[in-house]
């Protein structure tokens, strides 16, 4: 816990739109609690519709509109605190804004990343920065800094606590949910570029805030680096091109170009966190579903670059430039049966291979319906409604 070093220096009373006293923010805090835990949020919240819970919120604390923008970063703090609290502390990026130091006899320098702490024991970073890294928080005093971004994508991190001004927390918002980042930021009581204040309790309870019953997690990079072998050349032979005739040369030529290969990706992840079997102990049947996954993909785009006239994907020449449009179309086809064979070829019970096999005609059905308004669309355009552009893609 935080041993209180910081010495005491006077503090400015909070900015009008934050409430004034502690009690009005704990009263606040207590009913966003409420209000989050009744109406089940699930994370990432749109801004609309964050904006949406805070004047609900507010109406029901009997607070003025004034305290908007503040209330709406606790509702997002508490919708997200559960799987904040599931992830682990050297998982998390705690981000402290320089303004919180003392400005006038603050020894610490700056690099290009951030402010680097002489831990004097002036102001609070000192202790909070000390204390997260003890419980292997990665810390940051800076603001907007790409290396935040940079951190999260590498995989390094999956969770930011941080306490910022409200106007900078606004222009971040739509980032953090673009990314899906989970996090929880506490408001500056006061924004400015110097010492300002934090609640630091709030701050402290965020810090600390974690799941003794913390759900078993698995390494993405790792998986998706698994998922990949699956889709080298040698490994798709063996899955669907044992005896390669010239059709399924190209099929597999075509399956082993480049790609991200996403789908399939998703789909494990999806076995994995909902099955619990982390480690993949059926990767055979695993494979058969990913491959299958990745099998209607390619053909959708065959079938797409055909109708689309496109000439080049990933770089290179599309399959029917290539080839000719008779052999894709052909391929594409093939693609598609072999989908189809891997999914019930899989050991599962014939009930559950119903269903998968179902869950991919629905879905088949779905892509050309959309296709098929797209290609309408083309012959004869048209302004359209946003729901129908949803429903062409």
């Amino acid at each position: 816990m935080p041993d209180n070093r910081v010495t005491a220096r006077p503090q400015r009373p909070p900015q009008d739109n934050v409430p004034q006293s502690r009690h009005a923010r704990e009263t606040l805090l207590e009913a966003i609690r409420a209000y989050v835990g009744r109406e089940r949020l699930v994370p990432p919240l749109g801004l609309g519709e964050l904006r949406a819970h805070t004047d609900a919120v507010l109406r029901e604390a009997g607070m003025e509109s004034k305290y908007a923008d503040f209330a709406a970063v606790l509702v997002n703090n508490e919708a997200w605190r559960g799987t904040v609290a599931a992830i682990p502390y050297e998982k998390r990026l705690l981000l402290l804004p320089k303004c919180l130091r003392d400005a006038k006899d603050c020894p610490a320098s700056f690099d290009d990343i951030g402010l680097l702490c002489e831990h004097c024991g002036r102001c609070a970073i000192d202790d909070l920065k000390s204390q997260a890294e003890q419980l292997g928080y990665a810390v940051l005093v800076a603001e907007g800094s790409p290396v935040v971004m940079s951190l999260i994508e590498a995989g390094r991190i999956e969770a930011v606590i941080g306490a910022s001004c409200l106007s900078v927390l606004e222009r971040v918002f739509p980032y953090m949910e673009a990314g899906a980042v989970p996090g929880i930021a506490i408001p500056l009581l006061r924004d400015g570029c110097a010492n300002t204040s934090v609640d630091l309790e709030w701050l402290w309870e965020a810090i600390y805030e974690t799941k003794e019953d913390q759900t078993q997690r698995f390494n993405l990079d790792t998986l998706h680096r698994r998922v990949n072998e699956w889709f080298s050349r040698e490994a798709l032979a063996e899955a669907i091109a044992p005896h390669a005739g010239p059709t399924e040369q190209v099929a597999l030529d075509w399956m082993a170009r480049a790609g991200k290969r996403w789908r399939p990706f998703l789909a494990v992840c999806a076995y994995s966190a909902l099955s619990g079997d982390h480690s993949l102990t059926r990767e055979a049947d695993l494979r058969k579903v990913a491959i299958a996954v990745e099998c209607f993909h390619k053909a959708s785009l065959v079938h797409d670059d055909i109708e689309d006239g496109d000439s080049e994907r990933y770089g290179k020449r599309t399959l029917h430039a290539e080839h000719g449009v008779p052999i894709a179309l052909n391929v594409g086809d093939l693609l598609l049966g072999e989908g189809y064979r891997l999914l019930a070829e899989v050991d599962v019970p014939d009930g559950q291979k119903v269903r998968l096999l179902r869950a991919a005609a629905q879905g088949h059905r779905s892509l050309c319906l959309g296709q098929g308004s797209e290609l309408a669309w083309m012959r004869s355009p048209r302004s359209l409604p946003v729901a129908e552009v949803l429903d062409i893609f």
